[in-house]
């Protein structure tokens, strides 16, 4: 019996004995595999490597946290946008304080919202946020790529650029969303440092302390343009947060122009 004969006989054994009442156990482990039992093998949400098993159409592509910097340069960005209801107000107090953000946007608000941005390109970088923010980690490769493909060409229909940038909803990936992202020629972008609002709904102006406490030399902030009303503590207090980073000596950037100025890679 080979490898995926003896899968497929698995499968059945587990499906089977559920159906028969064999206990709560074989239930769970038919839903939550153990960590030596192999889930579906190419083009399923764990797997990287092409359901045709053919060449990928990239030879690789890049997963970053945040830039290898010494200098104190960050790079704010802001996730699930644009809407009308807070990026206009996020645009206002970054262009009080002059400095730049890395917006990454979901394709349907691009699509019903696009104009917000309108004044960014050539100052605030936009990046792709999937089509309708479902969690990757739970799609094969074909609905991966369908999300990150209609948000590139509603990004280019807008604005007329094409995005470099992916993050991914909620910071799940699974090896589809990854080959996804580096087949679409796009560099896959979490965090390493974000608004933490709920913990400051007593008393929102913590907030800048907070963030001047965990912020780091190249770290990639995480914020929010959109969403549940907490969000607010970090928006109110946007342009206390930059001018307490700025008072600390930080630079702000784009993603992108925050990795370009990152230091080489050993033997790079």
């Amino acid at each position: 019996m080979n490898r995926r004969t003896a899968l497929v006989a698995l499968g059945g054994a587990v499906v089977g004995a559920t159906a028969t009442g064999a206990g709560v156990e074989v239930t769970q482990a038919a839903t939550r595999p153990g960590p030596h039992d192999p889930l579906p093998f190419y083009g399923g949400f764990a797997s990287a490597i092409r359901p045709d098993l053919g060449r990928p159409g990239r030879a690789g592509s890049g997963i970053v946290w945040r830039a290898d910097r010494a200098d104190r340069a960050v790079a704010l960005t802001f996730d699930d946008g644009p809407r009308p209801d807070w990026t206009p107000r996020v645009l206002e107090a970054l262009a009080a304080e002059e400095v730049p953000a890395t917006f990454f946007v979901k394709g349907v608000n691009v699509r019903d919202h696009g104009a917000l941005h309108k004044d960014s390109i050539g100052h605030h970088e936009i990046g792709n946020h999937t089509w309708d923010h479902p969690d990757l980690a739970r799609l094969d490769l074909a609905a991966c790529t369908d999300q990150i493909t209609r948000t590139t060409e509603a990004i280019h229909a807008a604005y007329g650029i094409l995005p470099v940038l992916f993050r991914p909803p909620y910071g799940h990936v699974g090896g589809s969303a990854v080959l996804a992202a580096a087949q679409a020629g796009l560099t896959t972008v979490f965090w390493s440092a974000q608004f933490r609002e709920d913990r400051y709904t007593d008393h929102p102006a913590g907030i800048v302390d907070d963030v001047a406490d965990t912020v780091h030399p190249g770290a990639i902030v995480l914020g929010h343009d959109t969403g549940p009303t907490v969000r607010l503590v970090a928006i109110d207090n946007l342009r206390g947060i930059i001018g307490r980073l700025k008072g600390m000596g930080y630079s702000f950037h784009t993603v992108s122009e925050l990795l370009s100025g990152a230091r080489p890679t050993p033997g790079g």
